[in-house]
């Protein structure tokens, strides 16, 4: 885009300190009275009804919720995600090893704290992949595992006896579940919502494509229509799949039979799946918004083909099993399991929570209202406590129903409600209808349904582009979680995004300024050619934060930059003088001979032509005592050597922080001023002054 020539812009105004600075434009501190700005916050403006809707967001929408407009948008944005909940629900209640059941509930019971708690309109809450497969891991773990039992009062023969028993795969469930819900609770209560700020894109997408090939594994033996053994630990699926590999080349004719029948109708579902997903939903998407229902249509077909072919009786083919009918009571989750549990329900309460804010993010963007983090945190704390209670899993933002949410043109959370109405009526009547249903239609669904994730490897040379840290990141996250474990991988990837900040935030940036002749910028000589440095000044720009941590290499930058260490130069000083006066007793007064011998033990470069070195800290983000202290001594150190030290361009409030720490007081004051063109002006006048005297 061509832009014209500006004017010329003139300014003329006296060079200033900054101590006139302050004094000509009136500069007064801020004081600070902790109990007068509580107030302000939180009492002042305190209202009920404003604090109401913070708390329940529903009040704030409903009433400006238009029925004409957006009420049938919202109904058949509902009925296609509670359609879509059916299929999802069955398949991925599998992979938290818990009954398919488990996946219908999840479609109603969080759903109703997050009508009132939650703040994204577009959000589908329910099953989720990755997080049934973190809940799937703990099920494995503890479940019907002698080493984790509980003690259970049976009446027996009208007499109270009390039984050791395992726990079961739902009772580990609802306890990882409660969990969860406790450590979302706490994090809201301490406004920790930003938590999910330290988890980079690049982590994010990592972790759900490694978790995407645990996803895909887990599914492989339902495709074949084989058991596998459980294996845990590192390569835990290289041994999945070598186990799978014996038990085929060892098969009987009657297992042989159950796996081509298995592998016909998940590669009859899959093509089916792949089909719709290609073809027929782009060419119905000319027509309308609605998305064609291939899954549930596969559902019904495969119990109507198990019904009438009997697959589980004359092939062996694995199915659903009981589904009950009507809604779980309440139970009270098992408590007792915290020490077990509190390192597995972290991990996936914090992926939970991940996955639905960044999803919630996503669909925010050019919609008219804005996602509170910490409410959402409520929102999933206060839904998974319900779930727990109510024979459920963990929940989350599903990415697949989401998009369609808002694709088919759904507004609010009452999609939500209406979703949950339509899973009440399958549940309360025809549930057990999908008791027939082979596993391998819901491993292909699933499968299908995981190009989303898998096809994020691609991510990576984008990532790779933009910054080879993330490159570096997105490799090792996914190479731990699919070689080691997913718990792992996220604790390192959090790791390795936390101590990416840390090292940015220590790694400052540092250059040398030069003026641009005839205006007074001052820029960067390493790339703008233009720019030359003020002849007998050093300008030294310094971007990042000046703390204890930085200090030293604050100093070495400076010594880099300007080329004069101060104290190797007041040394170098001390030695010729004290060469001089040993000469003198000796009554010699030519030192030409042993200027060149001292020059070539020595090397002493000519008597500095530099007088002054002036700290541009315009972009200093941070400083502290230890960072002030640094500049004192650098300073000092440079006095020694006859170079004045200045900082320009300070803030307001790092110049208050250096005023505590008294740098512009006593004999080593360090001279301030509001611009790099006042700095020059007065060190060109005390350089000019010096050659005269």
């Amino acid at each position: 885009m061509y832009l014209p020539p500006l004017e010329n812009l003139k300014v003329e105004r006296p060079a200033l300190t900054q101590q006139h600075f302050d004094a000509n434009y009136k500069y007064e501190k801020k004081e600070k009275d902790a109990l007068k700005s509580f107030k302000e916050r939180n009492l002042d403006g305190f209202k009920l009804s404003k604090w109401a809707k913070q708390t329940l967001p529903v009040l704030d929408w409903v009433p400006k919720y238009d029925w004409r407009v957006d009420g049938p948008c919202d109904l058949i944005a509902g009925i296609t995600v509670g359609i879509m909940h059916i299929p999802q629900g069955l398949g991925y209640a599998l992979l938290a090893n818990v009954p398919p059941v488990v996946g219908i509930y999840m479609a109603f019971f969080p759903m109703i704290p997050y009508f009132f708690l939650g703040t994204s309109r577009h959000n589908s809450m329910g099953t989720f992949a990755v997080i049934c497969l973190l809940v799937g891991k703990s099920v494995s773990t503890y479940a019907l595992n002698p080493l984790y039992t509980h003690e259970v009062t049976k009446e027996v023969n009208g007499t109270l006896i009390t039984l050791t028993e395992m726990y079961t795969e739902l009772e580990i469930g609802t306890a990882t579940t409660f969990y969860c819900a406790m450590w979302q609770l706490l994090l809201y209560s301490l406004r920790l919502g930003v938590v999910c700020t330290f988890l980079s894109d690049a982590l994010v997408s990592s972790f759900i494509t490694g978790a995407g090939v645990h996803i895909f594994t887990s599914q492989i033996k339902e495709i074949v229509g084989i058991k596998v053994a459980k294996f845990k630990g590192p390569f835990y699926m290289l041994y999945i799949y070598k186990d799978m590999l014996e038990k085929i080349w060892d098969s009987t004719p009657e297992t042989r039979t159950t796996m081509y029948v298995a592998l016909i109708i998940s590669a009859i579902s899959i093509a089916l799946l792949v089909t719709t997903a290609f073809v027929i939903r782009p060419w119905l998407e000319k027509y309308t918004k609605v998305p064609f229902p291939a899954e549930l249509i596969l559902v019904v077909a495969g119990v109507y083909a198990s019904v009438n072919l009997q697959l589980p009786d004359n092939y062996g083919i694995r199915d659903i099993g009981e589904i009950p009918t009507g809604l779980p009571g309440p139970q009270v989750p098992h408590v007792g399991l915290f020490s077990v549990l509190i390192v597995d329900s972290f991990v996936t309460a914090i992926v939970a929570y991940a996955v639905s804010m960044s999803m919630a993010l996503i669909l925010a963007e050019g919609e008219d209202y804005v996602v509170d983090p910490n409410q959402e945190l409520l929102a999933l704390g206060v839904g998974n406590l319900v779930n727990s209670f109510f024979s459920c899993v963990t929940f989350g933002a599903s990415l697949s129903r989401s998009m369609v949410l808002r694709g088919v043109g759904g507004k609010t959370q009452f999609t939500g409600l209406i979703a949950s109405g339509l899973i009440v009526i399958i549940l309360l009547w025809i549930a057990d209808y999908f008791e027939p249903l082979p596993r391998a239609i819901l491993a292909s669904i699933i499968i299908v349904a995981l190009r989303k994730i898998l096809i994020q490897v691609f991510d990576l040379p984008v990532f790779w582009r933009r910054s080879r840290l993330d490159g570096v990141v997105w490799i090792i996250v996914f190479l731990i979680v699919v070689i080691v474990d997913v718990d792992v991988g996220l604790g390192v990837g959090f790791l390795l995004s936390v101590g990416a900040v840390f090292m940015q935030g220590l790694k400052a940036y540092t250059s040398l300024l030069g003026h641009v002749p005839n205006t007074d910028l001052y820029l960067d000589t390493d790339r703008y050619k233009v720019a030359r440095e003020v002849p007998g000044i050093k300008i030294v720009h310094y971007r990042g934060g000046l703390n204890f941590a930085t200090r030293d290499s604050f100093k070495d930058e400076v010594i880099r930059l300007t080329a004069i260490d101060p104290k190797r130069e007041a040394r170098r000083r001390d030695k010729i003088a004290k060469n001089k006066s040993k000469m003198q007793e000796f009554g010699v007064t030519n030192f030409g001979f042993m200027g060149d011998n001292l020059g070539r033990s020595e090397a002493p470069p000519a008597e500095p032509k530099i007088l002054c070195i002036i700290l541009d800290l315009s972009a200093l983000s941070s400083i502290d005592p230890a960072g002030s202290d640094k500049i004192k001594s650098l300073a000092h150190d440079y006095k020694q050597v006859d170079i004045t030290v200045c900082i320009a361009g300070g803030s307001a409030q790092a110049l208050e922080k250096m005023k505590k720490c008294e740098l512009f007081e006593g004999e080593d004051a360090v001279p301030a001023f509001p611009t790099v063109h006042d700095a020059v002006v007065f060190c060109r006048r005390a350089i000019m002054e010096t050659e005269r005297l």
